[in-house]
């Protein structure tokens, strides 16, 4: 694929162009989604922020007045009342925010995979054709498939998750502060090494990740060329030498996915080492201050089960950062094919193609499939032709020897690298490209049918035609 600025594009370039490209059309759905998961995330915490008075009032028979997040306030003689409804509360609040923040990232996700797939398609099928015959289709198909969806799962299930657990770890490390400040700065001990955690396999993963695409782009490749040229393939019996070929493809493609999957599977392990270290400190650092009398069990309780949750939404943005590696290596690819501007492109003042008789002119046409310094001979070298109106003529000649190109120029498949073709003395280069191929019929060598009716694929060219002008 051809490579442009888009491929090397800094992160805040990247995330601007995606936010502006894509997200911005989605942006309520995309907010109330983020703003869905900060309060699954709070309310999260808040479910085990009550394990602290339900230990203290339901099972140590404290007669202390019972205090709800500062809100309520309630006898401790209540508490087998009060405590079991501010738990069922909470939790169905949680479940109806989680299962709203599901739909709206479900319904945006793969709409902005639509989207992306869309644009995908509109860059191929209006790329120019040297650059096509340049470039085997697998590499736009592999895109359209596999990197889109790893856009989505980082922009849309991977941000909105991410914020979750963030929000999570924030708002658990807020109520450990107020629980306990001195055990939750033991606690924060361990963000130094979880960040060596997501550094390390971050970077890991964008690598696997390059490789891997790279890799799905030849597996593309390998399977259109076998299905496009199976019938050499079968009078070669070269079946298990095409088999070998995509099994090669497969396995290099296979090392890169691997040790992508590893490197999001090793993340959580490693996040979990650190938060158990953690765990162990605060263990032993709460049981010496239990001793002296300085921390009451229901608080143990509720700082050891905030802290489990920290423990696992740690986990889980680590492993959604190892995604959105991902997904950010995707959509420089993305847009690099996105950004290749066609060369073959109507000028700002073409003019229309009036109807009536046309005089085809070749003056000094000269024309190469590729540039001289890559090699590339000419196919035409100083060719004039006249046609004139209604005339009627064929090129005759050896194969290779510029039949077929001189009639790609017409149409402006190509364009000329030197002299110029006219219609009735003016350069196709300065005609309406709509109107110019309006006026141009094709049959080709080997017939094309698109997978549709007999019929559409006969009134292809002439959209809306009726069943008698088909007939």
């Amino acid at each position: 694929m051809t490579t442009t600025a888009a491929e090397t594009m800094p992160l805040r370039a990247l995330l601007a162009r995606i936010w502006r490209d894509y997200l911005s059309r989605h942006k309520g759905s995309l907010v109330l989604s983020i703003l869905l998961a900060a309060v699954t995330g709070l309310l999260t915490a808040a479910l085990l922020k009550l394990l602290e008075p339900a230990v203290n009032g339901l099972f140590l028979g404290g007669t202390a007045p019972i205090s709800l997040f500062g809100l309520v306030e309630f006898p401790a003689s209540k508490a087998i009342l009060w405590i079991p409804a501010a738990i069922l509360a909470v939790a169905v609040a949680r479940t109806l925010a989680a299962i709203g923040q599901a739909a709206l990232v479900n319904r945006l996700g793969h709409t902005i995979v639509g989207d992306i797939q869309v644009r995908l398609f509109g860059a191929m099928i209006r790329a120019d054709l040297a650059r096509l015959r340049s470039q085997h289709s697998g590499g736009f198909v592999s895109s359209v498939l596999f990197d889109a969806n790893l856009v989505r799962e980082a922009f849309t299930s991977g941000v909105v998750t991410y914020t979750q657990n963030l929000l999570t770890l924030i708002a658990v490390l807020i109520y450990m502060g107020f629980i306990d400040w001195q055990l939750t700065m033991v606690v924060l001990l361990g963000v130094p090494m979880v960040a060596l955690v997501l550094r390390r396999f971050g970077r890991k993963t964008r690598k696997a990740a390059r490789g891997a695409m790279t890799e799905t782009e030849n597996l593309s490749t390998a399977l259109m060329e076998n299905l496009d040229g199976v019938r050499l393939i079968k009078i070669e019996n070269r079946e298990a030498a095409e088999e070998a070929r995509v099994g090669e493809v497969v396995a290099r493609r296979q090392r890169h996915v691997i040790k992508g999957a590893n490197a999001r599977a090793f993340a959580g392990p490693s996040s979990d080492l650190v938060a158990y270290i953690v765990v162990a400190a605060v263990m032993a650092y709460a049981g010496w201050r239990a001793q002296s009398g300085e921390m009451t069990v229901g608080g143990f309780a509720a700082f050891i089960g905030m802290l489990l949750a920290a423990g696992q939404a740690l986990r889980q943005v680590t492993n959604l950062a190892t995604v959105m590696a991902e997904g950010f290596t995707a959509a420089r690819r993305l847009f690099g094919a996105l950004d290749i501007e066609p060369e073959i492109r109507e000028a700002p003042d073409a003019a229309p193609l009036a109807a009536g008789p046309v005089e085809v002119v070749l003056d000094r046409v000269s024309f190469a499939y590729a540039p001289a310094a890559d090699g590339g001979a000419p196919t035409l070298d100083q060719v004039s032709l006249r046609v004139a109106p209604g005339e009627t003529v064929a090129l005759v000649g050896p194969s290779g020897g510029g039949k077929s190109t001189i009639l790609s120029l017409l149409p402006r498949f190509y364009d000329v690298t030197g002299g110029a073709v006219t219609l009735n003395g003016r350069d196709l280069r300065d005609l309406r490209l709509h109107d110019l191929r309006e006026h141009i019929a094709l049959v080709t060598q080997e017939p094309f049918l698109f997978d549709d009716t007999i019929a559409n694929n006969i009134a292809y060219g002439r959209p809306g035609a009726t069943q008698d002008q088909i007939e």
